[in-house]
């Protein structure tokens, strides 16, 4: 279907995770199901390789949550998450991927509390090898931009810079993987730590 000139799509992200938090001498683990993300877009080619998408995803609650668990699997709330994304890929030679996002909360029905608005973006920047693989680094960058609301906000905004190495594999029939390791810097407000994150795109 083509609409305003792009072509319509929809989308699912399931994440499965393995979280291990660690303070205070205390740890805390928990593996299995996240929050469910499903959205539509509209889909622009400006060129054979260069790409456009604009789209609205919504994050579900699906993730398994305890108030006094820092390891839970989801955040008990909705997210209704407006995005904009542009990619310039060629088989050989430079590739670049930014995913700019913003994120309207809804209230934690357990802790009674709002999180803050935030606007963040995922980017990546490689060289193409042939064959499908890409090589490079990537990472995120998140800034809450309203204040938390309730009895459990934190005390002051959120921010993080992440970064990391990267490594992508892509075929003419739009399968996907990505693998990529990022570090958190310049983190307030939030839990600090890295993450392997591994992402398959699956066409049907």
């Amino acid at each position: 279907q083509t609409i305003a000139g792009g072509q319509l799509a929809f989308h699912t992200v399931v994440p499965l995770l393995d979280v291990k938090f660690r303070a205070g001498g205390a740890t805390f683990k928990s593996s299995g199901l996240g929050d469910i993300t499903v959205g539509a877009a509209l889909g622009y080619h400006l060129s054979p390789q260069l790409h456009q998408v604009v789209g609205l995803d919504i994050v579900a609650p699906t993730g398994k949550y305890r108030a006094n668990d820092p390891s839970s699997l989801g955040r008990n709330y909705w997210t209704f998450q407006p995005v904009y994304a542009v990619t310039y890929m060629q088989p050989s030679g430079f590739n670049g991927d930014v995913k700019i996002m913003y994120d309207i909360n809804r209230r934690n029905g357990d802790t009674d509390t709002r999180s803050g608005q935030a606007l963040h973006a995922d980017y990546a920047a490689g060289w193409g090898l042939g064959n499908g693989w890409v090589v490079g680094v990537g990472g995120h960058v998140f800034q809450q931009v309203t204040d938390d609301r309730g009895p459990g906000s934190a005390q002051g905004k959120a921010r993080a810079i992440g970064f990391g190495p990267a490594i992508r594999y892509a075929n003419d029939k739009g399968f996907l993987v990505t693998v990529k390791w990022q570090k958190d810097f310049n983190v307030r407000n939030r839990p600090e730590g890295g993450g392997l994150l591994v992402k398959a795109t699956i066409p049907f």
